[in-house]
């Protein structure tokens, strides 16, 4: 991941430079790869049941129609998180979320205290296209004007966002016009962004350049008493042939000493296998997962399991398993059957 640390450039491969020649500008950018992303709903299992979608803070009327979708925002401890927004519908999207990713904004006014926008003010979106699996963003010149600590926060929000669309697999950013190869402050390099460049990256002292791979965990943070909400983390580990087993083992293991995050997953808990069977992900467990409520597991542990898998397995569905039975409920959600990702990814804090 060259744009992180030099150790990681094994997951972006060769730098790219984009040629300005023949490509458009802010004024005749096309807009017909311009794509609507897909429609956020509360999370399904095979067996029909849905989780209840949030609460509508802005009001839905045949001339006012909206629907929610996830930006990626700041919060009060400086990590890039998803957070589920009602946005005006409109042709256009991608600039659409983007705009409401602004400070200042519309999007800023409805995050929960502490939390910010993460692009610069005045920042003004020209164009958006989306083509062959790149998306390419061309931003106005108020995009230069970001503190330091600031960029790789940019970066990652942009990409992330951006990747939520099934179309879209790499980034690429303008300015004015002008395909960006580093960014203004720092010197990131910014072509080919993809997901594998990792989100609110975690380094370990020990690790090895060549021996690690990236896996990305989706951990906790707490928004008030009774409210918590997801953080995706990516954290670098030694190498294994089972990434999915490595996973739900890292989020047993928790959080780094002193983080203000916490895992879901208590340190007692066990995980026997994990295993792919085509577009499912069988992860099984043993029984003390079922020790939250008259033997039922806590839904965010599941979910904790769900995203964190599906994040880095490719696969679309986990079937969560206790010593071998497929008997798993927790809260609204049946887990007896294969379960899909969540759209919305911290609707409950929303």
């Amino acid at each position: 991941m060259a744009r992180k640390l030099p150790l990681l450039s094994a997951f972006l491969g060769v730098l790219f430079i984009i040629s300005a020649c023949g490509l458009f500008g802010p004024k005749d950018m096309p807009s017909n790869g311009q794509i609507d992303p897909p429609q956020l709903h509360p999370q399904s299992t095979a067996g029909g049941e849905k989780m209840d979608a949030p609460s509508t803070k802005q009001k839905k009327t045949a001339d006012n129609p909206v629907s929610m979708h996830k930006v990626y925002v700041i919060d009060a401890e400086g990590f890039v998180v998803p957070w589920p927004m009602e946005l005006p519908k409109t042709e256009g999207m991608v600039k659409q979320i983007l705009s409401y990713m602004v400070q200042g904004g519309e999007g800023e006014k409805a995050l929960p205290p502490g939390f910010r926008a993460v692009l610069p003010k005045g920042t003004k979106i020209l164009g958006a296209n989306i083509k062959d699996g790149v998306a390419t963003v061309d931003f106005s010149p108020e995009f230069k004007k970001y503190k330091p600590e600031d960029e790789e926060k940019i970066l990652d929000a942009i990409t992330w966002a951006l990747t939520e669309f099934d179309t879209v697999k790499e980034v690429n950013i303008w300015i004015n016009g002008h395909p960006l190869e580093v960014m203004p402050v720092k010197g990131t390099p910014v072509t080919h962004l993809s997901r594998k460049n990792g989100i609110n990256l975690e380094l370990a002292d020990t690790i090895k350049p060549g021996q690690t791979m990236p896996v990305t965990l989706y951990f906790q943070n707490q928004l008030s008493n009774d409210l918590t909400y997801f953080v995706p983390v990516t954290r670098m580990i030694p190498k294994t042939e089972n990434k999915g087993l490595a996973v739900v083992q890292q989020l047993i293991q928790g959080t780094k000493i002193n983080s203000p995050l916490f895992s879901p997953l208590l340190p007692t808990m066990n995980v026997k296998s994990v295993k792919q069977q085509k577009d499912v992900i069988v992860v099984n467990f043993d029984n003390k997962i079922l020790s939250y409520n008259q033997g039922q597991a806590n839904p965010d542990v599941l979910e904790a399991v769900v995203l964190s898998l599906t994040e880095n397995l490719d696969a679309k569905k986990v079937q969560i398993m206790v010593d071998g039975k497929n008997t798993v409920k927790a809260g609204n959600v049946d887990y007896t059957k294969p379960v899909t990702r969540s759209m919305l990814t911290n609707s409950k804090a929303y």
